[in-house]
């Protein structure tokens, strides 16, 4: 909003600056085309933006719910399937495979509202955490 009324507001003076010549007709209408164009880009893209605002405070709201019910629970002694039925939207099980002479196979979890999350190799587990330390060294200093 504050943006319009400045715009608003130079046009105005620009206008202004025109009638008292201080600035040329042909500059006046040069500036003035630019600033209706910007404002015509400008509502086309507000409707794209809102939609992406919407997505993320979804995402945002979704992550939440997943949270507020992973505190309901603080210490799972045994998976029962009302916990599972809370937490997991479905379980893919892939194919078995052999990499180097062992057998594998791949399972994903998609959990309610999140989806599918992996889990972070234990190198980079790793990582995160000597980060996570040096941020909260660094906070006491």
């Amino acid at each position: 909003m504050k943006t319009v009324v400045k715009k608003f507001w130079i046009i105005q003076k620009s206008y202004e600056d025109m009638a008292t010549g201080l600035l040329s007709e042909e500059r006046f209408a040069t500036l003035s085309m630019a600033y209706e164009t910007e404002q015509r880009e400008l509502k086309v893209k507000i409707p794209e933006l809102e939609t992406v605002l919407d997505s993320a405070s979804d995402k945002a709201d979704d992550l939440q719910k997943f949270i507020d019910r992973a505190k309901r629970i603080t210490r799972l002694t045994e998976l029962t399937p009302e916990i599972v039925h809370e937490f997991i939207e479905k379980i893919v099980v892939s194919k078995p495979e052999k990499v180097d002479g062992k057998r594998r196979q791949r399972v994903d979890i998609y959990y309610n509202t999140i989806g599918l999350w992996y889990a972070p190799e234990p190198e980079e587990m790793e990582r995160l955490f000597q980060e996570y330390l040096a941020g909260k060294r660094q906070k006491t200093a």
